[in-house]
């Protein structure tokens, strides 16, 4: 399996103010074409802690991991090559490509475009909802409509 993780800023109250709230999500690619939201996690949340859940979710294995900040699954997916999908999109930009026949590479560039869309529509339905009252409704709000992003993956 791979995972592309991306990270999400949700706008939340804090008094007369309004700051921003980061959160880390991740896509997962099981199969060509078989997508799956893997879940969201606080970006001040240790790589360590964020391996540790997917594991206890039933990850047992990534192949690849992308990220857009620094991502480190390695302590529990030490087989996994890691890579930051900040660079170019395409074959020569993912570090990984040596290590992967061209499916596999056309496989990481259909995951990064897929949850690179996803991120897109997120972030887009984020800036109408406008600022959060706390972090509580921020997380709600982000549970959903990833919910509902994993659902329009599934065609349901």
């Amino acid at each position: 399996m791979l995972a592309e993780f991306k990270t999400l800023r949700l706008p939340v109250r804090d008094g007369a103010e309004v700051r921003e709230m980061s959160w880390r999500w991740a896509l997962g690619l099981f199969k060509p074409g078989e997508y799956e939201v893997l879940g969201a996690w606080p970006a001040e949340a240790p790589s360590t802690a964020v391996a540790y859940d997917l594991h206890q979710r039933g990850v047992e294995h990534l192949t690849a991991i992308s990220a857009d900040t620094g991502m480190d699954c390695s302590s529990k997916f030490p087989d996994a090559v890691c890579w930051s999908s900040v660079s170019k999109p395409n074959s020569t930009s993912i570090p990984a490509a040596g290590s992967f026949g061209p499916r596999r590479r056309a496989a990481l560039r259909s995951a990064a475009a897929t949850a690179q869309r996803l991120q897109v529509s997120i972030t887009r339905t984020i800036k109408r909802r406008g600022p959060f009252a706390d972090e509580a409704a921020a997380a709600a709000f982000l549970a959903q409509t990833l919910e509902r992003a994993d659902r329009r993956l599934y065609g349901t």
